[in-house]
């Protein structure tokens, strides 16, 4: 299982609808290669959040790195190039990283999304870091977990992983928003942000 996320900027000079047109065609990538998922594509929202501002997560549940080489053979073949194309005239990819989930992700849109980038404490497993998000999400109600995944080796940028919450509802953000204040183990919260679907973000 691969989760491939694009961590997406807008071009200098382009308009806020050229980017959402352009961004938004990665929508299309689903429907010839449907053994890829975008299962979110996410604009920072109320300026809330690391930069590049905009995240387009991807879930492949039947392969792993290899994965990679195939898109590759379809970018050499240029069956890809109308997408590709009209991307590049309004996005920039300025980093991409390469996970594992930890829990089954949830494809989601029209959300309400809180994301955690962590770190794990020394000598933590992945497991403790599962069970330890499984007790949280009993805990929160009305607040679901839709993407948990921890990098491949080093082939993500830090912090080694994340969490992406759906909290539906600005009034369910305040407790979650806290409830990593001095917590350092099993993983320590170095940043978060807030988020919309691309096109639903206030700048």
């Amino acid at each position: 299982m691969l989760v491939y996320i694009e961590y997406i900027s807008r071009l200098p000079g382009v308009s806020l609808e050229a980017f959402h047109f352009a961004a938004g065609r990665q929508e299309e990538w689903s429907s010839g290669w449907e053994d890829d998922v975008l299962l979110l594509n996410l604009g920072r929202t109320f300026r809330t959040g690391p930069e590049p501002e905009y995240l387009a997560v991807w879930y492949t549940p039947a392969a792993g790195l290899e994965r990679i080489g195939d898109w590759e053979r379809v970018f050499k073949a240029h069956e890809a190039d109308e997408l590709e194309e009209h991307f590049k005239l309004g996005a920039r990819i300025e980093q991409a990283g390469s996970y594992e989930p930890l829990l089954e992700p949830v494809r989601r849109r029209d959300g309400l999304y809180y994301v955690e980038y962590v770190d794990f404490a020394p000598e933590v497993s992945r497991e403790d870091v599962r069970d330890f998000y499984s007790a949280r999400v009993e805990s929160q109600a009305g607040v679901e977990l839709v993407l948990l995944c921890d990098r491949i080796g080093r082939l993500a940028p830090d912090p080694r992983a994340l969490a992406v919450w759906d909290v539906g509802a600005w009034e369910r953000l305040d407790r979650i928003a806290r409830e990593l204040d001095g917590v350092e183990h099993p993983v320590r919260l170095v940043t978060a942000g807030l988020y919309r679907d691309l096109g639903q973000e206030t700048l």
